[in-house]
């Protein structure tokens, strides 16, 4: 009987060790499988991370650039205004050169007329010697004929002094001048050279301005191309989102006053809702939203407007990553672009009940949410172009005061 025993205890421990010998390599097979998909998801989290990396630097960048723009237009503001005052400045130079030449000529005229009386004076002093003027006064005849040489001898001795201190003031007068005309043509040049040199900044910040225009048109280029792309997303979802809220048979009769901010703060309203426009070419495309961006790209929570049926949550094309909420009475409202959703299909959420995190997934060029009010049974606001109604309703009349 004991030997029947340790025949069954043993067949026993040899079928645990068999048991445990098959399993290991399945377990190992499992462990291995589990640490692929984690490192996959690894992967793809971290490709995440830097698309929305590279989508915050390229509005950062968009933003930089407008700002250089707006510089390097006050900088040729500023050196137009600076042109347009050295010009003037020049004209007035320019005329007080030529006021300086003329009086600098009148005043050499002059001198050579007081050079030429002093020559003439020294030549009849050389012709007819040095007479002193005692020996001239010593010649009177009498005493009145003394007075009169001797006052005759003051007025040429007088003059030949005042002529001698005339010439010499003249050659003053005309040396200050010609001074003062070598500054005026020295600042008259020094002007030019800065008129050239703002002429050389200005074509500067024009090619400057011209290359930032150029990358400001391409970043705007593809946020319209964003903007028409989800249009055309908008409106293959219309006929989804019909079939979604005739199976959700929606519990609720539509919205009740006024919609809760659909995002926490801070924020900022980085695209209102209705036509956008290339400041550049013109070219107009339609928003069917409302886009409230976080302050500093942050992934701040999105808050439900009003409660309601969740009828989609997941992935869909342009919107992104994306939550849809069915409130009865036809009322839809919509979030888009999420990096993160946090309810799922069917899950009945509460007025200001997070719902997801703000992201930039889909067709987006920076974090920001994407908000539509749809009104199905309502008349629609427009049509697409292809004709079919557009029953997205403009959000901002839907809030009370808004806190950004």
């Amino acid at each position: 009987m004991l030997n029947g025993k340790k025949h069954v205890g043993l067949v026993l421990i040899l079928l645990l060790a068999l048991t445990v010998a098959f399993s290991l390599p399945v377990f190992a097979g499992l462990n291995e499988e589990i640490e692929e998909k984690q490192e996959e998801l690894e992967e793809v989290e971290e490709r995440q991370r830097r698309v929305e990396s590279d989508l915050e630097q390229r509005l950062n960048r968009e933003a930089a650039l407008k700002d250089e723009l707006e510089r390097l237009e006050n900088r040729l503001d500023e050196l137009r205004a600076e042109q347009a005052q050295l010009e003037e400045e020049i004209e007035e130079v320019e005329g007080e050169i030529e006021q300086v030449e003329a009086e600098l000529a009148d005043a050499e005229a002059r001198l050579r007329e007081q050079e030429d009386l002093l020559n003439q004076r020294l030549r009849a002093i050389q012709q007819h010697g040095v007479v002193s003027y005692i020996e001239v006064l010593f010649d009177s005849a009498s005493f009145n004929d003394f007075l009169t040489r001797l006052y005759n001898l003051s007025i040429i001795a007088s003059n030949d002094i005042n002529l001698i201190e005339e010439i010499q003031e003249e050659r003053n007068i005309i040396q200050a001048w010609k001074d003062e005309l070598e500054q005026k043509k020295n600042s008259l040049e020094e002007m030019h050279e800065q008129v050239a040199a703002n002429e050389r900044e200005m074509e500067r910040a024009k090619e400057d301005r011209e290359a930032i225009l150029a990358q400001l048109q391409e970043d705007i280029d593809k946020n319209m191309q964003a903007i028409k792309d989800l249009e055309e997303e908008a409106q293959r979802l219309d006929s989804v989102i019909r079939e979604l809220i005739a199976k959700a048979e929606s519990q609720f009769t539509g919205v009740d006053g006024e919609l809760n901010w659909p995002i926490e703060p801070p924020t900022w309203i980085s695209s209102g809702y209705g036509y956008r426009s290339d400041p550049f070419s013109g070219n107009r495309a339609w928003h069917g939203g409302v886009d409230v961006a976080p302050q500093g790209g942050e992934a701040n929570y999105i808050l439900a407007a009003a409660e309601g049926e969740v009828i989609y949550s997941g992935w869909n094309g342009g919107y992104g990553n994306c939550i849809m909420l069915d409130h009865g009475a036809g009322t839809v409202t919509l979030y888009a672009h999420m990096s993160s959703l946090l309810v799922e299909k069917g899950q009945v959420v509460s007025r200001g009940e997070r719902i997801g995190r703000a992201g930039t997934t889909g067709y987006s060029t920076g974090v920001h949410l994407h908000f539509e009010v749809r009104e199905y049974d309502k008349a629609p606001v427009r049509n697409y172009p292809s004709g079919s109604p557009d029953h997205r309703y403009n959000p901002m009349e839907y809030f009370g005061e808004v806190g950004l």
